[in-house]
């Protein structure tokens, strides 16, 4: 009974991923901010690339998976910035894969701080191929012998404020809900869309060490509401080291090595706290990260 619960338990929380319009893909949300939010596009001052593969449940069999992968600069008319995000999630037998372009207009504020406000637009593919279920009893059950498969717009908007030492924004990374189920139609729905408000900031405690705490909150009027509230300490310019406590029950621990000025690798590992934690290995993400455009010999790398 006990693994009967269990299984019904994953199979809801994974229906919930797959009805989510945007959930939170990632874990290091603070390493790139640009793909919750189309304003920080071009942020880094340089062409910037991102990727990314996050698997869920380690130790489970057919658990979640997602990669994703953006690049963003700004152009040589440096108020514009341009972007493209890609992503691709697993989870049962349902994958969704999409695509997005943006845009970002940029004030300069002062010689440190920009104000921008993006806009992104793409497209979503929402495919179950129920004929992967194995059936115990009835085999040729139709309603396990089709692939189903809908095309949806993706738009999303943002704004945000940031400066060598800080950053905030909000942002609608879905701006258009689909009801994938029911109607299979897209609507601008203010009830049904996430809302994100994520901000931080770089404390230089020594000439060695920095601290940046940062947060993510997730508003949605038609489901739960949470909060990632995290703390990363870089030393020597190259060594990174954090936690994250999220409100639907994660901790999470974050390392990381920028490898050179332009290079950086890291690795997070999420936890859940509550009992469902206990059947599988956590969640691992792994992330690369590219900026080009720098001199090789910059001593200040871009962790904002």
């Amino acid at each position: 009974m006990k693994y009967f619960i269990l299984i019904l338990t994953l199979l809801i929380l994974s229906a919930s991923d797959a009805l989510a319009q945007r959930e939170l893909k990632m874990s290091q949300y603070m390493h790139n901010r640009y793909s919750i939010n189309p304003a920080f596009g071009g942020a880094h001052e340089s062409l910037s690339m991102y990727g990314s593969y996050r698997k869920k449940w380690l130790g489970f069999d057919a658990s979640p998976s997602g990669a994703l992968f953006t690049l963003s600069s700004p152009l040589k008319k440096e108020n514009v910035a341009l972007g493209a995000q890609f992503f691709n999630d697993k989870f049962g037998v349902s994958q969704n894969t999409g695509f997005n372009l943006s845009y970002a207009y940029r004030l300069k504020l002062n010689e440190h701080t920009k104000l921008a406000f993006g806009i992104s637009g793409g497209m979503v593919n929402y495919k179950s191929n129920w004929t992967d279920v194995i059936l115990s009893s009835d085999k040729t059950d139709p309603h396990f012998a089709n692939i189903e498969q809908t095309v949806a717009p993706w738009v999303s908007f943002g704004a945000a404020i940031y400066h060598t030492k800080y950053f905030a924004g909000l942002s609608l990374p879905s701006l258009l809900y689909h009801d994938r189920y029911q109607t299979g139609e897209s609507s601008l729905d203010f009830a049904k869309i996430d809302y994100l408000l994520t901000a931080g900031y770089m404390y230089h405690l020594n000439a060695n060490i920095m601290l940046q705490p940062s947060m993510l909150l997730r508003i949605n009027p038609n489901e739960e509401t949470f909060v990632d509230i995290s703390a990363t300490a870089v030393a020597m310019n190259a060594f990174i080291l954090g936690a994250s406590y999220r409100t639907s029950n994660q901790i999470i621990g974050i390392v990381g090595y920028q490898i050179t000025p332009q290079f950086r690798f890291s690795y997070s590992l999420d936890y859940d706290i509550d009992p469902i934690g206990t059947y599988n290995n956590g969640t691992h993400e792994v992330a690369l990260q590219i900026n080009f455009g720098y001199k090789t010999n910059s001593p200040d790398p871009k962790f904002f």
